[in-house]
């Protein structure tokens, strides 16, 4: 599923960040942030303005760890803002609100009548009875098999029990089902999940929501099902605002959620196509159809003034443009015509500035996952991010992850570290923590071709509630795991993010 490889792809990339070799450097374990903002309020001649960074615009270095099979190459731009100042603020999750929402609806449809899309996406009785034909054809099959020795016997059993589980279930779920998909007026306001399970009504979706720790959601839908915004406030995966559109349906608006972001660096063209491909992970050998009307004719330009002209009607005028392009993307869009579709379309990132510097995330998401008494939760942090899909009909897909609220400035002019300070950290560190996770593989080979000093968010220990937005040096470029002696295929990502003010190293897991 699409949005497992999303997760898997996301981990990769962060593990990219993880801690050296050695854990009592300080260069790592150095985390006060209390006295990070300290550094950042110096005032004596150790201060370094971003004016003093101008001078550097190339980097390159040759760097190896032949222990670890490491090889770096640096042949990098650097990329310094053209601001006088760089600051520290505090920030947190912004909740989204119903007039939040209220904003995005009026934006999105106007005054259309919206209908409640969990209702619509309601199994009804006819999808379910396929789906209890074959629950049925699987047991009477199992039944049917004679095991030879006492462990198939006892396999035997064991999976006619969870199938007569599996079709219970669905017998369950097809007498709760109508006959056909409702369809009621929404009015736009969050739902408690909680509160729904409790209700019994639609347990199934209630209970997959509760399960994935959401808090509150909200769809809404056209009659036609052609354009849907799904809503959700999740604390412990994140935020998310979700508005996609096609003439064959929508996406799969729940799956979404906060780690949605396509990956334009890593897109690939297919064999007979022109443009690239944002597959979501579907499987290669897969046909695609484009949908119906596909067309994509207008400029980049045009897209970038559309996607302007709508930050600025939804009230997010702090938003700069980051990267984008042209490209096909598939649709997880799960129509019962079985048919995978795709689209032609602009796809553009937006960044949150401050004073024209924009907050890219350079130093990754923070993650944990564990065990807390008899109970599985996992977490995630991830950067705030807006996403366009624009094509000849207009906006298409529009997402807004994980928000961001500003609580305060906590500096307002920091001070820097000298660039020749984290050149050093990085020489030191990326040849160890660019050592392959991987068992199977040999080594790595890491190329840089651009540095960046722009806004990340780091976090306090333990903590997901608040994080500190701060100067961080990116050092971006493919990372390539190499196996039997082979180069497998590059990721582009940030290999190395450095705190601009202390020079520590960012762990891309930890968040700090």
């Amino acid at each position: 599923m699409k949005h497992k490889k999303l997760l898997t792809a996301a981990l990769s990339l962060l593990l990219l960040t993880g801690c050296a070799e050695n854990p009592d450097s300080d260069i790592i374990i150095h985390k006060d942030m209390e006295k990070l903002i300290d550094e950042a309020q110096q005032t004596d001649e150790s201060r370094v303005e971003v004016a003093d960074f101008q001078q550097y615009d190339h980097y390159t270095a040759e760097l190896e760890n032949e222990g670890l099979h490491v090889t770096v190459h640096a042949d990098a731009d650097v990329d310094i803002p053209q601001t006088e100042k760089l600051s520290v603020f505090r920030v947190k999750q912004h909740t989204f609100t119903d007039a939040d929402i209220e904003t995005f609806r009026q934006a999105l449809f106007g005054d259309a009548q919206l209908y409640d899309g969990i209702l619509m996406a309601q199994k009804t009785k006819s999808d379910l009875e396929p789906q209890i034909a074959d629950a049925r054809a699987s047991l009477d099959k199992e039944k049917a098999r004679e095991p030879k020795t006492d462990r198939e016997a006892h396999d035997r059993e064991r999976m006619m029990q969870e199938l007569q589980k599996y079709l219970d279930d669905l017998q369950t779920q097809y007498e709760a089902a109508p006959f056909e998909a409702a369809l009621v007026p929404t009015d736009g306001k969050l739902q408690n999940v909680a509160e729904k399970l409790a209700t019994g009504e639609n347990a199934s979706y209630w209970q997959w929501l509760y399960n994935l720790e959401s808090e509150e959601v909200v769809e809404m839908r056209t009659s036609d099902n052609h354009a849907s915004l799904y809503v959700s406030n999740n604390p412990d995966r994140g935020n998310c605002l979700c508005y996609s559109a096609s003439p064959v349906g929508t996406e799969f608006m729940t799956i979404l959620g906060t780690l949605y972001k396509h990956n334009l660096s890593n897109a690939k063209t297919r064999v007979g196509s022109e443009l690239p491909l944002l597959d979501g992970g579907v499987d290669p050998s897969a046909k695609l159809t484009p949908i119906p009307g596909d067309s994509a004719e207008l400029s980049q330009a045009d897209a970038q003034k559309q996607a302007e002209d709508f930050l600025h009607k939804v009230g997010l005028d702090d938003f700069a443009f980051s990267e984008g392009g042209k490209y096909e993307v598939y649709l997880d869009l799960r129509t019962k015509d079985g048919n995978q579709y795709k689209q032609t379309c602009y796809v553009l990132h937006y960044y949150r500035c401050f004073d024209g510097v924009m907050l890219d995330q350079a130093s990754g998401s923070k993650f944990a996952e564990d065990w807390e008494g008899g109970s599985y939760r996992k977490q995630e942090w991830g950067g705030e991010t807006v996403e366009f899909m624009i094509n000849d009909t207009g906006i298409v897909g529009f997402s807004w992850n994980t928000p961001l609220e500003i609580m305060e400035t906590v500096v307002d002019h920091a001070a820097l570290q000298p660039f020749e300070t984290v050149r050093d950290t990085f020489e030191k560190m990326m040849p160890m923590t660019g050592a392959t996770q991987d068992p199977e593989h040999t080594g790595a080979e890491i190329s840089i071709d651009r540095v960046t000093l722009s806004y990340s968010r780091i976090s306090e220990k333990d903590s997901f509630d608040t994080g500190l937005v701060v100067p961080v040096w990116g050092f971006r470029g493919t990372r390539k795991e190499v196996y039997d002696g082979y180069g497998m295929n590059p990721t582009y990502a940030t290999q190395m993010a450095i705190n601009a003010i202390d020079g520590s190293v960012i762990d891309g897991i930890l968040g700090y």
